[in-house]
């Protein structure tokens, strides 16, 4: 006899991360399609091909479109297994786990993609384009910031 789970995650949290690996596939599908510095007309290929930024573009991008589009499956087998009622607490954790982690690589791919694609584009203004790199690396800054506040939470509630 199956017993039955009690999720530990709530509902509007995997609603919340479903949204952002969608977004996040999303915006990585329409940049891998209108890249940085456009296309060459007669051939159809991308002016910045040679660029080493460009290059990091397309791999970041790539990698970040494949975490989210994994987060988005994981999810959906997960729903209609849950329906079945095979879903056991434990592989609902890990799943929950795996998600979240997918979707945070992704993220973090998308932002990388966002600044080589930026540097690439903006290269001739170097200062511009390493202004825009430091103020899209300024996300490790507020990122690191949630996981110190999480810490201290645990920390409060540990004793």
């Amino acid at each position: 006899m199956m017993k039955k789970v009690q999720l530990s995650t709530s509902e509007l949290g995997i609603e919340t991360r479903v949204l952002v690996a969608a977004l996040v596939a999303t915006v990585t599908f329409a940049a891998a399609f209108t890249v940085p510095g456009g296309y060459k007309n007669e051939q159809g290929t991308a002016v910045l091909v040679k660029n080493a930024a460009f290059a990091v573009f397309v791999i970041s991008d790539t990698t970040a479109m494949v975490l989210s589009i994994s987060a988005l499956y994981i999810h959906f087998y997960w729903a209609v297994m849950g329906k079945r009622g095979q879903v056991e607490e434990d592989i609902i954790e890990n799943f929950s786990s795996l998600t979240s982690t997918l979707t945070e690589g992704a993220i973090i791919a998308m932002l990388i993609a966002f600044i080589t694609g930026s540097y690439a584009v903006l290269a001739p203004s170097l200062w511009l384009a390493i202004t825009t790199c430091f103020i899209g690396v300024a996300y490790i800054f507020f990122a690191s910031t949630a996981y110190i506040v999480d810490v201290r939470t645990l920390l409060k509630y540990w004793k």
